[in-house]
């Protein structure tokens, strides 16, 4: 079993801070003040010096130049490690994007349609029922009124859940029958003596689709596929499809379809020992992590803004992987994200690899999400969802600088990027805290977008 350390220690930081690529010339011809994009890296560094985050990459390119590249604070704050501009971090959900990209690549290619059953592929999934909540708190199954589509899953309409958005009767199924393809989630262990907490976890499953299978038999959905929108593990269950309708393992099909095409070098489910020494450590912000991982809740102390949570020499993303989570379970480079969302943003062509097309990304970035299911309390206005992103549909009511048709999406350990079609602009920021409070994503863009100057 593998290992991480929390220890409950606290470093000050200082600013560690490099450039990279961009200069007055680049900024200029793409429309860009440079006066104003060195104003990101100094307003973020507040972040990093007073310990609230262990380091920060950002970039920024537009008008394909690359316009900000700035690296601050450490990989590795108990030994003092800078970051570097190849530093690898847990990507978390910013796999689902990747993932979407690999499902449209089949889609292309006529091996999938969005419409499909997922039962063609995963055939447990045929007789999978939906849980009813009744008004006494007591439970019972119903039929499902029509079959989950490949759609559902890449929209998160499919009635699938995470622990931590399925309501407690689901909750305590997934718990009982360990149904998550994750490390830190769900499948962990903890225990605290002498102010030092041990944390270990090891997937439960053997590969992607076993995971999918016993998902689809063991545990009902949360509602009726199509009528709601709840946040899911329904992008794990895509790897199985994209394994079966390719007939190759899921990080076989991402190396070779996109990836290496891509120059992606440093993108993959667990690290090579060439490259192993440049991981970061993963932290967490204890009042937060209980939103992630509930059993955690009231075992960290609140009194810390960052602790320790699984090393850079200890993690298990050392070790081969055999379940190739598509939902979470990717590390990779502020440089081969970068990379990856430049493609999309250049109609699905980076230099001479075309991975898909143009009408493709079109389909992926736009929203799917029918008003009666973006139309509920709680869901955020100015927002929809495409094919494993988020999409703005109106930035004016969703508060934020940027522009309609915008898409992007974030991981748990506080990455984020995003695509502007309409500003010719894409931006990546990558650091390891899960749990945050910090609004470091919403003041990460304002400062992209006050940058521009054309």
């Amino acid at each position: 079993m593998l290992k991480g350390l929390i220890r409950f220690t606290f470093v000050i930081i200082t600013l560690v801070s490099t450039s990279l690529w961009s200069g007055p010339y680049e900024a200029e011809q793409a429309g860009m003040s440079q006066e104003r994009l060195d104003r990101i890296a100094p307003a973020l560094s507040k972040y990093v010096t007073t310990g609230r985050i262990p380091g920060l990459i950002t970039a920024v390119a537009r008008k394909g130049k690359v316009v900000h590249f700035e690296t601050q604070g450490f990989a590795d704050v108990e030994n003092s490690i800078p970051l570097k501009r190849d530093s690898l971090f847990r990507i978390y959900s910013m796999s689902k994007p990747i993932t979407g990209v690999a499902l449209m690549i089949l889609i292309e290619e006529g091996k999938v349609r969005l419409s499909d059953p997922v039962s063609l592929y995963i055939p447990e999934f045929a007789t999978t029922e939906v849980l009813v909540v009744n008004e006494d708190d007591s439970t019972s199954l119903e039929k499902i009124k029509r079959p989950m589509t490949i759609r559902d899953l890449a929209t998160h309409t499919s009635g699938i859940a995470y622990s931590f958005t399925a309501n407690e009767p689901l909750q305590r199924i997934y718990e009982e029958n360990k149904l998550s393809p994750y490390f830190f989630i769900d499948n962990i262990e903890t225990s605290a003596k002498d102010g030092t907490m041990v944390v270990s976890s090891q997937k439960a499953f053997a590969d992607i689709c076993s995971f999918s299978s016993a998902l689809a038999s063991k545990a009902p959905l949360m509602h009726q596929p199509g009528e709601k929108y709840t946040y899911s593990m329904g992008m794990d269950v895509l790897g199985c499809v994209i394994e079966r309708a390719s007939q190759q393992t899921f990080d076989v099909f991402l190396k070779e379809r996109i990836f290496t095409p891509l120059g992606m070098s440093d993108t993959f489910f667990n690290l090579p020992k060439n490259k192993a020494d440049r991981f970061t450590n993963l932290y967490v912000f204890p009042g937060g992590i209980g939103r992630l991982i509930p059993g955690m809740a009231n075992i960290l102390p609140k009194d810390k803004l960052m602790l320790l949570m699984d090393g850079r020499t200890t993690s298990p993303y050392l070790d081969p992987a055999t379940v190739f989570d598509g939902g979470s379970g990717l590390v990779s480079s502020t440089e081969d994200y970068l990379r990856f969302a430049q493609m999309l943003l250049n109609g699905g062509k980076l230099g001479d690899a075309r991975i898909i097309s143009r009408k493709s990304v079109e389909l992926f970035s736009r929203n799917h999400l029918s008003k009666e299911i973006t139309g509920v309390e709680g869901f955020p206005e100015g927002m929809g969802f495409g094919i494993t992103v988020g999409v703005t549909t109106d930035s004016g009511l969703r508060g934020q600088h940027g522009s309609d048709g915008s898409y992007y999406w974030g991981g748990a350990a506080s990455t984020i990027f995003w695509v502007d079609p309409k500003e010719e602009l894409v931006a990546v920021a990558m650091t390891q805290l899960m749990g945050s409070p910090w609004p470091l994503r919403t003041e990460f863009t304002t400062l992209v977008y006050q940058a521009i100057d054309d």
